[in-house]
């Protein structure tokens, strides 16, 4: 599901090595015009929705779209944060910028209410903005750095969770998503755009 888009060649460099690395994570990677594609794109894996107590404060449209698709809605209650969201089929988590070099996600969360959705979740979609893209994870120390110590529980976010017990027996999901979907918000101004 990728939207047609102008850009300039060195975006589209950039938007393609994200493709390649996110694709070699075992993730998907979509490219959404705005937030309203978001909430199609997590409603067709399911009717319960979580969504990052963080990510609702900046999109607090996004509830109602999904709800407005049929889906039960689920924001961590702070007294018992796991409880809604344990095997919900679908979480939605805002990234910070992601980085082409290994297609991984930076989220940076401040409360034990935003990590339960980024860990307990079936499938999590990852939203980021075109213009968060960078390069290099140097790009991401950097930021960190620009955070003054103030950046939450930082964390690269590559492709489901992965686990080999002593006999090498891969699993996926166990501790975290089955699956992940990076989305690249596209749009002009669908950071700031509220989901109809």
């Amino acid at each position: 599901m990728t939207e047609a888009r102008q850009v300039d060649g060195a975006a589209d460099v950039a938007y393609g090595r994200l493709r390649e690395k996110v694709e070699a994570a075992a993730s998907t990677y979509h490219e959404l015009p705005g937030w309203e594609d978001v909430v199609a794109h997590a409603a067709s894996f399911g009717d319960r929705v979580a969504i990052a107590p963080s990510l609702h404060a900046r999109q607090p449209g996004l509830a109602a779209a999904l709800e407005g698709r049929g889906c039960t809605v689920i924001i961590p209650d702070p007294a018992d944060p796991a409880a809604g969201v344990v095997d919900v089929p679908v979480a939605i988590v805002g990234g910070h910028m992601a980085v082409s070099e290994t297609g991984s996600v930076l989220v940076s969360e401040h409360d034990l209410t935003d990590r339960v959705v980024t860990m307990l979740c079936h499938r999590l979609v990852q939203v980021v903005e075109a213009s968060d893209i960078v390069d290099r994870l140097e790009d991401v120390a950097a930021w960190l750095s620009a955070q003054g110590g103030q950046a939450g529980f930082a964390s690269l976010m590559t492709g489901p969770s992965r686990t080999a017990d002593i006999e090498r027996s891969l699993t996926i999901g166990v501790q975290g998503p089955d699956e992940v979907d990076v989305v690249v918000l596209v749009g002009s101004g669908a950071a700031n755009e509220e989901p109809a």
